[in-house]
């Protein structure tokens, strides 16, 4: 699961309306007022005091509005932030961790909800490895060693692989307090594989401008897959202002890559 996963916030009309519509419904209203008494309809025109009133008040309402919205957005977890999200999480059981991001915290969240614990295999240690403090992601693979083996990899909060030492620590943690009697548990660092891109851009664009951007659309291609489709990540090269590539490569070769498993994605972009 990945933010982009989630669902966006639906449109809410009723609360997105602007001081001008709220005040038309109402200068509507005082003009069908009018026409049942038989009474002319008020002048409504900007200066005039039924404006002066009545605009003031349409403008206070899409300020509550807008408020009311992010209340709205804050009762559930796939939205909220800050305080808001930390409290969703304590009800869960599961604190936010010291330098632990909104979306990450949301997503390990939403993780421990739609994963039954107990069955203690792979998503069970990566979810309780993400609980200790400064892990950031974990990967887990089953029977890689024998059938009873599971070998757990990690990062950091800032995404890089941990030292051995932590991941000692964290294997006696979890060697302690969850491991199911009879598996085989080591933890190791993350290891990194290094993708490397080159390609010749026909664009006016500054090169510096368009490599992190290709970056990180590569990294969202990239994320829950074993596999890196040549074709595929030559059209993320294709961003705004980039008319044409050629002498793509892809790892120095022109074919598909293939990620290893539990391994932490590195991308280098060079353009020219």
């Amino acid at each position: 699961m990945n933010i982009a996963d989630l669902p966006t916030f639906p449109d809410m009309p009723i609360l997105e309306e602007t001081p001008d519509m709220i005040y038309q419904r109402w200068v509507n209203r005082a003009i069908t007022l009018s026409n049942e008494r038989g009474l002319p309809p008020p002048p409504v025109a900007e200066g005039e005091y039924f404006y002066d009133l009545w605009y003031p008040i349409a403008q206070e309402l899409t300020e509550q509005q807008e408020l009311l919205a992010y209340a709205f957005l804050q009762a559930f977890p796939i939205w909220a932030d800050e305080e808001f999200l930390d409290a969703h999480g304590w009800t869960e059981g599961t604190p936010r961790k010291a330098g632990e991001d909104d979306d990450t915290y949301r997503l390990r969240l939403l993780d421990k909800v739609f994963t039954e614990e107990g069955s203690g295999r792979r998503k069970d240690y990566e979810a309780w490895a993400k609980e200790l403090e400064g892990v950031g992601t974990a990967f887990a693979r089953e029977k890689e060693r024998h059938d009873n083996s599971i070998d757990l990899y990690l990062t950091d909060m800032t995404g890089q692989p941990v030292t051995q030492a932590f991941a000692d620590r964290v294997k006696d943690l979890l060697w302690e307090d969850k491991r199911i009697a009879g598996h085989d548990l080591a933890v190791h660092p993350a290891p990194i594989f290094l993708v490397r891109l080159e390609a010749t851009l026909d664009t006016a664009v500054d090169l510096t401008e368009l490599t992190e951007g290709i970056r990180r659309r590569v990294l969202t291609y990239a994320a829950d897959r074993s596999k890196l489709v040549y074709n595929v990540v030559a059209s993320l090269l294709l961003v705004p202002g980039v008319e044409n590539y050629k002498d793509f490569k892809l790892n120095g070769d022109a074919q598909d890559v293939e990620i290893p498993a539990a391994s932490l994605l590195q991308v280098e972009v060079v353009l020219l």
